[in-house]
């Protein structure tokens, strides 16, 4: 009885509107999956690998610190137009406004991060110009993505993501063909300028379908977009620390070899953030309800993320023999690489839903812990074991801590879980 009613109500999610969205999702990240592939491949065989290991150490820093940019100004949008759409405009003005008033104090952030922590020799100037892209330019995109992604019209949120990654694919072919010696000097100027076309037309998108936006500071989400965009580090710290560590605590060349097999491992989990993309808005809808709420929606999604990782586990050992073909001689230490991480889009989907459940609940705090000690737990192995074992050592410390934060979520889900379900009997007279 239990697994013919568990069928039902997979078929029932099937039929869902959330199946549908998810599947525009996966489609439009299946275009955006393609278009960052050719640019990866691009880019990492015009830079080479000690080049390429030079711009992951900067891009990954950067990445970390990004999540502060605009205070999560996207999120916290879709927390609350999903819930009233005539917001829009205010919080649409709002993220942009966020996003101005951030991005030039974590612009000087990033180069002294990436000088302290990074071994890429890189002036600062181009640092600077590397984060812009990223930290203004990249998040505007996303805020203008999430608009659409609040109101259930994902179609057009994932015509935004393609745009955006077709724009930085175009400067690379632009690059190709205008820059004969390319390095990632001249590489910087393009990356950035490919960033703030797709993000001009975005919004230029955004404000013809919605009108101007309202100049708007929602001090009253202060606290909720702090702790999302903490949280959203310390998920970054722990999947991108290890490479430029790597390039300082081994070598730039080590660093892109290292990187080059993690983009395609972490490529593979396109379909898992299409499923959680597509189920944020509804995530919050049952949030309101309480962590009991979300937890069911949670457990309903779960088994179709483990399944699907699972199956990219297989496809991912299955690429690892080509990948050397595909990127050139130099980067044949990266099948090796890849091999590793076959188990990340597993671990990907099983921290994120149960994440995500704790979120929408109030329940922010108990996942930030959770990353928090995962991350630093991280960044303890990668000095232990990267002067040891180099690529492997930063690879064994990746998967390990994936593992132990995926645990450690969903022991916080049931346990919150628990808690409520006994104060719930215990209110009952």
């Amino acid at each position: 009885m239990r697994l013919a009613a568990k069928i039902q109500s997979f078929s029932e999610l099937a039929r869902a509107k959330l199946a549908t969205n998810a599947g525009v999702v996966a489609a439009g990240n299946a275009g955006r999956l393609l278009l960052q592939s050719a640019l990866f491949i691009v880019v990492a065989r015009m830079l080479g690998a000690a080049d390429y290991g030079a711009f992951i150490s900067v891009t990954a820093l950067v990445a970390i610190i990004s999540t502060f940019a605009g205070l999560s100004c996207e999120i916290v949008l879709v927390k609350n137009v999903s819930r009233d759409s005539g917001k829009l405009p205010a919080y649409f003005g709002g993220g942009l406004l966020s996003l101005a008033l951030t991005t030039p104090v974590l612009v000087v952030v990033s180069v002294f991060a990436v000088s302290f922590v990074s071994g890429a020799h890189i002036s600062w100037p181009l640092i600077a110009i590397i984060a812009v892209g990223d930290l203004f330019f990249l998040r505007v995109n996303l805020l203008c993505a999430a608009c659409y992604q609040a109101l259930d019209r994902v179609h057009k949120s994932a015509i935004l993501n393609i745009g955006f990654s077709a724009g930085r694919l175009l400067a690379a072919l632009l690059a190709t063909l205008t820059v004969k010696n390319l390095d990632i000097a001249h590489w910087a100027y393009f990356y950035a300028g490919g960033a703030a076309a797709a993000a001009i037309a975005s919004c230029i998108w955004v404000v013809s379908d919605f009108g101007m936006p309202k100049w708007f500071f929602a001090k009253e989400d202060l606290h909720f977009g702090f702790h999302s965009s903490m949280q959203s580090t310390l998920y970054f710290l722990l999947r991108d620390i290890d490479k430029p560590l790597l390039s300082r605590l081994a070598t730039l060349h080590a660093a892109g070899i290292y990187a080059a097999a993690f983009r395609v491992a972490d490529a593979s989990i396109v379909p898992v953030r299409a499923l959680m993309y597509a189920a944020y808005a509804r995530f919050f809808r049952h949030g309101r309800r309480g962590i009991r709420r979300s937890s069911d929606f949670a457990l309903r999604l779960l088994p179709f993320g483990l399944a699907y990782g699972l199956m990219a586990g297989v496809g991912i050992e299955l690429f690892s023999f080509v990948l050397p073909k595909i990127l050139g001689r130099q980067y044949a230490e990266s099948a090796e690489m890849l091999r590793i991480f076959g188990i990340l889009p597993t671990l990907h989907a099983a921290y994120n839903i149960g994440g995500d459940a704790l979120t929408v609940s109030g329940h922010q705090s108990s996942r930030t812990r959770v990353q928090a000690c995962s991350a630093g737990l991280m960044i303890v192995l990668c000095f232990v074991l990267i002067p040891r074992y180099g690529v492997f050592g930063a690879a064994i410390a990746n998967m390990f801590c994936h593992g132990v934060m995926a645990a450690a979520m969903w022991t916080v889900v049931l346990f919150r879980r628990q808690r409520d379900v006994e104060c719930e009997a215990s209110a009952v007279p």
